[in-house]
Protein backbone atom coordinates (compact mmCIF):
# COMPACT_ATOMS: atom_id res chain seq x y z
CA UNK A 1 0.00 0.00 0.00
CA UNK A 2 1.33 3.42 -0.95
CA UNK A 3 1.78 5.82 1.94
CA UNK A 4 1.95 9.52 1.29
CA UNK A 5 3.80 10.10 4.54
CA UNK A 6 5.48 6.83 5.56
CA UNK A 7 6.02 6.44 9.27
CA UNK A 8 8.91 4.64 10.98
CA UNK A 9 8.50 1.16 12.42
CA UNK A 10 7.91 1.17 16.17
CA UNK A 11 7.04 -1.97 18.12
CA UNK A 12 5.27 -0.46 21.11
CA UNK A 13 4.37 -3.83 22.67
CA UNK A 14 7.62 -4.00 24.68
CA UNK A 15 6.73 -0.72 26.41
CA UNK A 16 3.27 -1.74 27.65
CA UNK A 17 2.41 -2.48 31.29
CA UNK A 18 5.82 -1.53 32.70
CA UNK A 19 6.45 -1.07 36.42
CA UNK A 20 6.74 2.60 37.34
CA UNK A 21 7.72 4.39 40.52
CA UNK A 22 7.90 8.13 41.04
CA UNK A 23 11.44 9.25 40.15
CA UNK A 24 13.99 10.13 42.79
CA UNK A 25 15.51 13.34 41.42
CA UNK A 26 19.27 13.73 41.65
CA UNK A 27 20.71 16.28 44.04
CA UNK A 28 23.20 18.87 42.79
CA UNK A 29 25.96 16.85 44.48
CA UNK A 30 24.91 13.67 42.64
CA UNK A 31 24.74 15.56 39.34
CA UNK A 32 28.27 16.85 39.97
CA UNK A 33 29.56 13.32 40.71
CA UNK A 34 28.12 12.01 37.42
CA UNK A 35 29.66 14.86 35.45
CA UNK A 36 33.02 14.39 37.18
CA UNK A 37 32.89 10.64 36.49
CA UNK A 38 32.13 11.22 32.82
CA UNK A 39 34.97 13.73 32.49
CA UNK A 40 37.40 11.25 34.06
CA UNK A 41 36.38 8.56 31.54
CA UNK A 42 34.21 6.40 33.81
CA UNK A 43 31.85 4.67 31.36
CA UNK A 44 29.71 3.30 34.21
CA UNK A 45 28.06 6.72 34.59
CA UNK A 46 26.64 6.78 31.04
CA UNK A 47 22.87 6.76 31.23
CA UNK A 48 19.69 8.71 31.89
CA UNK A 49 18.80 10.17 35.29
CA UNK A 50 15.74 12.20 36.41
CA UNK A 51 16.44 15.76 37.57
CA UNK A 52 14.25 18.68 38.64
CA UNK A 53 15.06 22.02 36.99
CA UNK A 54 13.80 25.29 38.44
CA UNK A 55 10.53 26.91 37.52
CA UNK A 56 12.10 29.34 35.03
CA UNK A 57 13.32 26.44 32.88
CA UNK A 58 9.80 25.00 32.58
CA UNK A 59 8.34 28.47 31.96
CA UNK A 60 10.71 28.90 29.00
CA UNK A 61 9.34 25.69 27.40
CA UNK A 62 5.76 26.26 28.68
CA UNK A 63 5.69 22.84 30.36
CA UNK A 64 3.27 22.38 33.25
CA UNK A 65 1.71 19.60 35.30
CA UNK A 66 2.59 17.37 38.24
CA UNK A 67 4.82 15.01 36.22
CA UNK A 68 7.11 17.60 34.64
CA UNK A 69 10.82 17.05 35.07
CA UNK A 70 13.92 16.63 32.92
CA UNK A 71 16.14 13.62 32.32
CA UNK A 72 19.90 14.18 32.45
CA UNK A 73 21.57 12.10 29.73
CA UNK A 74 25.24 11.40 30.47
CA UNK A 75 26.91 10.30 27.22
CA UNK A 76 30.43 9.58 25.97
CA UNK A 77 32.38 12.14 23.94
CA UNK A 78 31.78 10.43 20.61
CA UNK A 79 29.14 10.16 17.92
CA UNK A 80 25.80 9.40 19.58
CA UNK A 81 22.69 8.56 17.52
CA UNK A 82 19.56 10.11 19.07
CA UNK A 83 16.23 8.69 17.86
CA UNK A 84 12.66 9.58 18.87
CA UNK A 85 9.51 7.48 18.52
CA UNK A 86 5.93 7.89 19.68
CA UNK A 87 2.62 6.07 19.85
CA UNK A 88 0.00 8.13 21.68
CA UNK A 89 -3.40 9.73 21.30
CA UNK A 90 -2.18 13.13 22.48
CA UNK A 91 0.32 15.11 20.42
CA UNK A 92 3.78 14.56 21.93
CA UNK A 93 6.75 16.90 22.16
CA UNK A 94 10.35 16.29 23.21
CA UNK A 95 13.08 18.83 23.80
CA UNK A 96 16.76 17.97 24.07
CA UNK A 97 18.96 20.79 25.39
CA UNK A 98 22.55 21.15 26.58
CA UNK A 99 21.81 22.92 29.88
CA UNK A 100 19.06 23.54 32.42
CA UNK A 101 19.87 27.27 32.49
CA UNK A 102 16.69 28.94 31.19
CA UNK A 103 18.65 31.91 29.91
CA UNK A 104 21.43 30.02 28.21
CA UNK A 105 20.60 26.56 26.90
CA UNK A 106 21.16 25.50 23.31
CA UNK A 107 18.37 23.57 21.64
CA UNK A 108 19.71 20.27 20.28
CA UNK A 109 16.27 18.99 19.20
CA UNK A 110 12.66 20.15 19.43
CA UNK A 111 10.52 17.29 18.12
CA UNK A 112 6.74 17.13 17.94
CA UNK A 113 4.48 14.46 16.50
CA UNK A 114 2.62 15.79 13.50
CA UNK A 115 -0.65 14.24 14.62
CA UNK A 116 -1.95 11.72 17.18
CA UNK A 117 -1.09 8.02 16.68
CA UNK A 118 2.02 8.72 14.63
CA UNK A 119 5.33 6.97 15.31
CA UNK A 120 7.39 9.84 13.88
CA UNK A 121 9.08 11.93 16.56
CA UNK A 122 11.93 13.77 14.91
CA UNK A 123 13.75 12.52 11.79
CA UNK A 124 13.17 8.85 10.96
CA UNK A 125 16.87 7.98 11.39
CA UNK A 126 17.32 10.42 14.26
CA UNK A 127 20.21 12.85 14.56
CA UNK A 128 23.89 12.55 15.29
CA UNK A 129 25.39 14.42 18.25
CA UNK A 130 28.90 14.63 19.72
CA UNK A 131 27.83 13.32 23.13
CA UNK A 132 28.43 15.03 26.46
CA UNK A 133 25.70 15.88 28.96
CA UNK A 134 22.24 16.58 27.54
CA UNK A 135 18.82 17.06 29.10
CA UNK A 136 15.55 15.69 27.71
CA UNK A 137 11.99 16.75 28.51
CA UNK A 138 9.05 14.64 27.32
CA UNK A 139 5.56 16.14 27.23
CA UNK A 140 2.12 16.03 25.64
CA UNK A 141 -0.17 18.74 24.35
CA UNK A 142 -2.84 19.97 26.72
CA UNK A 143 -4.85 22.99 25.59
CA UNK A 144 -2.47 25.85 24.86
CA UNK A 145 0.55 24.39 26.70
CA UNK A 146 2.47 21.15 27.34
CA UNK A 147 2.15 18.83 30.33
CA UNK A 148 5.12 16.76 31.45
CA UNK A 149 5.06 12.99 30.95
CA UNK A 150 5.96 10.31 33.48
CA UNK A 151 9.26 8.68 32.53
CA UNK A 152 11.30 5.52 32.97
CA UNK A 153 15.06 5.62 32.34
CA UNK A 154 16.64 2.47 30.94
CA UNK A 155 20.43 2.31 31.13
CA UNK A 156 23.17 -0.12 30.11
CA UNK A 157 21.36 -1.54 27.09
CA UNK A 158 23.28 -3.70 24.62
CA UNK A 159 22.56 -3.21 20.93
CA UNK A 160 23.65 -4.87 17.71
CA UNK A 161 27.28 -4.76 16.61
CA UNK A 162 28.67 -4.05 20.09
CA UNK A 163 26.83 -0.78 20.52
CA UNK A 164 25.52 0.53 23.85
CA UNK A 165 22.41 2.58 24.59
CA UNK A 166 20.24 4.25 27.15
CA UNK A 167 16.73 5.54 26.64
CA UNK A 168 13.94 7.59 28.10
CA UNK A 169 10.46 6.04 27.93
CA UNK A 170 7.42 8.14 28.71
CA UNK A 171 3.69 7.95 29.33
CA UNK A 172 1.29 10.87 29.07
CA UNK A 173 -1.55 9.38 31.13
CA UNK A 174 -1.21 8.75 34.85
CA UNK A 175 -3.49 5.73 35.18
CA UNK A 176 -1.89 3.49 32.52
CA UNK A 177 1.68 2.17 32.53
CA UNK A 178 2.14 2.10 28.77
CA UNK A 179 5.46 3.88 28.21
CA UNK A 180 5.44 4.36 24.43
CA UNK A 181 4.10 7.91 24.12
CA UNK A 182 7.28 9.95 23.68
CA UNK A 183 10.50 7.91 23.73
CA UNK A 184 14.09 8.95 23.07
CA UNK A 185 17.05 6.58 22.65
CA UNK A 186 20.77 7.39 22.72
CA UNK A 187 23.12 4.86 21.08
CA UNK A 188 26.91 4.80 20.66
CA UNK A 189 29.79 2.45 19.88
CA UNK A 190 31.08 0.57 22.92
Amino acid sequence: MWKRFPIPEFDRAEFKDLDWAAPAYLSQADIGKLIDGRESGDSSVYGCYPVMPDEAFFAKLDVRGDQRHAVMCVLPDQDVRIVGRSWAWATQRAWIVDSLDPGGFNMIADWKTSRPMNTRLGPEDGISHAGGVLYAVCSHGYGDHWNGNRTIAQNGLNCAEGRRACRVLSASVDDKNDFHDCNISFEWSA
